[in-house]
């Protein structure tokens, strides 16, 4: 009988621990379902107009925009609104910034998330919000969904052991092929990776349109400085023009950290009525593109020396090189998370590079450590930097843009089991080509050494030149004189 008993409690404990348990679950789902997703309903003043550039990207969206206002327009063409559209770029071009344009002109809500919101190390989970985020768009009348990152969930499952996020990039694809035209959503997502997707997630009828988006142009960088300059006093002899330049391949989200970082600097130095000078902009422009002054970084005085015989050959080779461009700025400052100094060229809005302009920039790398050699015998670790961005430039010289003579048109990695065979053969090119750019450079600044001291006399004593001080020390008829010859 006791027995009986104990079987009868022990059921009653059980049952009430499962039901306890499913109770909690159901708790914290209803709670994850509160708070993902977040329903950000963007009815602010965005207009289309305040994206800035983007044109042909803006004309693309507009037919989305029109789909969703004149539904029937389209419809009795029986025209299908693509179900997701794929904002592919790099970071800071703007691709967020237009969905939220986009949610406001239409009035609509965005429910909004980032892929790795989705991941976790459980399997099952990310499934399971998955299914939650889009059950919360359904909800919606009409809704934007948005996922942000979405190569943190959508990586090629070729190159995939991860169950949890083939389970989670699979339930993504089920709901992808659930929802229609009759839904009234449109789907984005965005991604700095497109060529690291899954197959399965670009094929038509799913992410089956794309939208490329670009750094902002010169003209487009000067209406951006524009736009994060209004309503502010500036100097009379500010050139939007000049700004544009010095920002050259800087992104929409750089000018406008750039803007604000002004506002900081004129604040700091105790600026009245909004007012900003062109110091305070300069100075922003080091700060976003280089890093800020770090004055604690103290250097011994033949530290200095030799920082400043090293950036002098940076910009002497910038100089004299007719494929480079010349140096904008010059210093000894120390700056950002390990630079002791800096050359900064004058930044240009190249696409398309000819192997000159490669080999010139490669020596210009070259020119600090072989100042270095030149001046003293012997090298640093300040080269560092340096030499990461040659091993880079040459790799991609032999192996991306097939410029070397000997080797061809060839990419080792996409030619199979000879690839181990052409590595070391690949090697020892790229090897051979930095020791001629070595001999060439350290060549050169012999040559010119006299200037190379000029120009470390006068970084020791002012810590920066800029461009027209530069000219003053050396020739301008050695300007852009020299070609690469090797």
């Amino acid at each position: 009988m006791k027995s009986e008993t104990d079987l009868v409690d022990f059921i009653i404990k059980a049952m009430f621990f499962y039901l306890a348990g499913k109770f909690l679950i159901f708790i914290v789902t209803e709670i994850y379902n509160k708070l993902e997703g977040k329903n950000y309903n963007l009815f602010n003043d965005g207009k289309l107009d305040n994206v800035i550039g983007l044109e042909s990207v803006k004309e693309e969206i507009l037919y989305y925009m029109d789909f969703i206002k004149n539904r029937k327009k389209y419809k009795d063409w029986s025209v299908e609104l693509p179900k997701g559209i794929l904002l592919v770029g790099p970071p800071g071009t703007g691709k967020t910034l237009l969905v939220k344009t986009i949610a406001a002109n239409l009035k609509i809500p965005v429910v909004s998330a980032s892929g790795s919101e989705f991941i976790e190390k459980y399997v099952g989970v990310g499934a399971a919000r998955i299914r939650h985020f889009f059950r919360k768009a359904k909800s919606k009348k009409k809704c934007i969904i948005f996922i942000d990152e979405i190569d943190a969930i959508g990586g090629d499952r070729q190159n995939e052991n991860n169950s949890e996020r083939t389970s989670t990039l699979n339930q993504l694809l089920v709901e992808l092929d659930g929802f229609n035209n009759s839904h009234n959503i449109l789907l984005f997502a965005a991604t700095n990776y497109v060529d690291k997707l899954d197959p399965a997630l670009l094929r038509s009828g799913r992410f089956d349109k794309k939208v490329y988006f670009d750094p902002p142009n010169k003209e487009e960088r000067e209406k951006l400085f524009k736009l994060y300059l209004k309503n502010l006093k500036l100097p009379q002899d500010i050139s939007f023009e000049n700004l544009a330049k010095r920002s050259a391949q800087l992104t929409g989200a750089d000018i406008s950290n750039i803007a604000n970082q002004a506002k900081i600097n004129a604040i700091n130095r105790g600026s009245v009525n909004k007012e900003i000078n062109l110091l305070d902009l300069n100075n922003a422009i080091d700060e976003v593109m280089i890093g800020r002054e770090k004055k604690e970084r103290t250097l011994t005085k033949d530290e200095l020396e030799r920082v400043a015989h090293h950036e002098a050959g940076h910009a002497l080779m910038g100089y004299l090189l007719k494929s480079s461009n010349p140096p904008l700025k010059v210093s000894i400052v120390p700056r950002g998370q390990s630079a002791l100094g800096f050359s900064q060229p004058k930044p240009d809005d190249l696409k398309l590079f000819t192997d000159d302009k490669i080999l010139s920039e490669i020596s210009v790398l070259l020119g600090g450590r072989m100042a270095e050699k030149l001046i003293y015998g012997n090298l640093s670790t300040g080269a560092s930097d340096d030499i990461e961005k040659v091993s880079s430039l040459v790799y991609q010289y032999h192996n991306s843009w097939g410029m070397d003579n000997e080797t061809g048109p060839l990419n080792i990695e996409s030619m199979g089991k000879l690839n181990n065979q052409l590595s070391q053969e690949m090697y020892l090119k790229c090897q051979e080509l930095v020791s001629d750019l070595e001999r060439f450079t350290y060549n050169t600044l012999e040559t010119y050494k006299s200037y190379v001291k000029v120009i470390a006399s006068k970084l020791l004593e002012d810590n920066t030149i800029i461009y027209d001080t530069f000219r003053d020390l050396v020739p301008n008829n050695l300007e852009s004189s020299l070609n690469i010859d090797l």
